[in-house]
C-alpha cells in the first residue's frame, strides 16, 4: 500500500482547549462497524450511556442542539475522559482532521481545512507544498471494477495541474485558468473514451508558451465592455449555490446574508482597492487553497468520471472563501490572516462535511450556461 501526504502533515497538533471551535458539533459523527461492536459490548455506566446516546439505526452519535451527546459543557469529550483516552474513539474521531481518500493500492491523506489548526498550517504555508510518499508492503487491497487506466491518467493530469498551480513565475489567475482549461480538455477525452490521447494533451499544456497564450486570452477578455458585469453575475451565481445546500450550523445563514449584501452593494473596485485586497488575500494564499482542494478531490473523478467538475469544485471553493473574506474587508472589519483562516474553516465545515453538499455543488457547477469556463475566467 502506498501513502501520500503533504509535507506539513506531521506538523499538525490539536489546539485542544485553545481551539476557537469544536470538532464535535455541527455534523453527524458516523461510527464505523468495528467501533459499534465495541460500544455494544461496553459494560458499566459508560456502556449504559453509549447504548442510550448512539443512534444504532443510523450508526452515529446522537446530537443535542447540534452537539455530540458526549461533548460536555467544557467542550471536552466525556467518551475520551471516561473511556480511557483515544482508544475509546471511533474511527472518525480518531482520524479527524485527517482526511483519507482511498484508491486501489493508494491512500492519500490530507488535513481537513475545516479544522482551525489545520487551516492555519495550510494558509500560513509560504513555500510550495511538497508531497511525501511512503509504502507499507504488508498491506494491500484490490477494488472490484476499479478503472486503473483512468486513475493513471487522472494522476498524471493532477501532477501537471499542481505543477502549473505552483509555478510562481506567473500570476495565480493565469495558473488557475490554465489548470481549469486543462481539466476541461481532459473531460472531453474522458467523455469520448479517448484516454489514449491524454498524454498528447498533457504535452501540449507542458509547453513553454501555454501561459503566454492564457495571458493574451485573459487580457483580450478583460477588455470587453461586459466583462465586469459578467464578473458580478458569476459571483452572484457562486453564492446562489448555497441556496441549494443543506445548512449545518445556525449562524451560517445570517453570515452568508451579510456577505452577499455587502458584495452586492459595494461599488466596482478601483485598481488601488484591488491592489490593497490582493496584498491581503495574496497569490500564495490562493495557491495553497487551490492545491489543497485539487490534491484532496481531483482524483476522486475515478469514481464518477467528472474531472472537470472536481476542478470546478476546487476553484469555486477558493473563490467563495476569497469573496467572503472580501466582504469582511469591505465591511471595514479587522481583516488579517486569522480572518482568512476563520473564513476558510467555516466554509469547509459547511461544504466539505456534508456528502450531500459536495455532490450537489459539483452537480450545480456542471451548468455551462451559468458556470462556463469563461465565467470562471471572469472571476479568477
Amino acid at each position: 500500500m502506498q501513502y501520500t501526504v503533504p509535507h506539513y502533515y506531521k506538523q499538525f497538533h490539536c489546539a485542544a482547549g485553545a481551539c476557537p471551535d469544536t470538532c464535535c458539533a455541527g455534523w453527524q459523527i458516523q461510527i464505523d462497524p468495528v467501533s459499534l461492536q465495541k460500544y455494544k459490548k461496553t459494560k458499566g455506566a459508560l456502556g449504559n450511556r453509549l447504548k442510550n446516546e448512539i443512534d444504532w439505526k443510523e450508526s452515529c452519535f446522537r446530537q443535542y442542539d447540534g452537539r455530540c451527546a458526549f461533548l460536555n459543557d467544557e467542550d471536552l469529550c466525556d467518551l475520551y475522559l471516561e473511556g480511557g483516552g483515544e482508544r475509546a474513539f471511533c474511527r472518525t474521531c480518531r482520524t479527524y482532521p485527517r482526511h483519507i481518500e482511498e484508491f486501489e493500492g493508494l491512500r492519500e491523506i490530507s488535513l481537513s481545512l475545516s479544522c482551525p489548526a489545520a487551516a492555519d498550517l495550510i494558509l500560513n504555508c509560504s513555500e510550495p507544498v511538497r508531497f511525501l510518499h511512503a509504502e507499507n508492503p504488508d498491506r494491500d487491497e484490490t477494488y472490484e471494477e476499479f478503472d486503473f487506466l483512468l486513475f493513471t491518467k487522472l494522476m498524471d493530469a493532477r501532477s501537471l495541474i499542481l505543477k502549473i498551480l505552483q509555478d510562481r513565475t506567473w500570476p495565480v489567475t493565469l495558473r488557475a485558468a490554465a489548470a481549469l482549461a486543462l481539466s476541461h480538455d481532459l473531460q472531453e477525452r474522458i467523455d469520448k473514451n479517448a484516454l489514449y490521447d491524454v498524454d498528447t494533451l498533457l504535452d501540449r499544456y507542458s509547453s513553454d508558451n501555454v501561459m503566454n497564450w492564457f495571458e493574451a486570452r485573459l487580457q483580450e477578455l478583460n477588455r470587453s465592455d461586459s466583462w465586469e458585469k459578467r464578473r458580478s453575475k458569476t459571483r452572484l451565481g457562486f453564492f446562489s449555490l448555497f441556496d441549494q445546500l443543506e445548512v449545518l450550523r445556525d449562524d451560517w445563514i445570517p453570515y452568508l446574508h451579510n456577505a452577499r449584501k455587502t458584495l452586492e452593494n459595494a461599488p466596482a473596485p478601483g485598481k488601488e482597492a484591488e491592489r490593497c485586497f490582493h496584498d491581503l488575500f495574496s497569490d500564495v494564499v490562493e495557491e495553497q487553497l487551490l492545491v489543497y482542494f485539487v490534491f484532496t478531490y481531483f482524483c476522486g473523478a475515478v469514481y464518477n468520471g467528472n474531472a472537470y467538475g472536481k476542478m470546478k469544485f476546487s476553484i469555486a471553493g477558493m473563490i467563495l472563501i476569497r469573496e467572503m473574506v472580501r466582504a469582511e474587508w469591505l465591511a471595514g472589519k479587522s481583516c488579517d490572516m486569522s480572518c482568512m483562516i476563520r473564513t476558510a474553516w467555516r466554509y469547509a465545515r459547511e461544504v466539505e462535511h456534508s456528502d450531500y453538499n459536495k455532490t450537489t455543488m459539483e452537480h450545480l457547477l456542471s451548468s455551462e450556461e451559468i458556470f462556463g469556463i469563461e465565467d470562471f475566467f471572469s472571476i479568477l
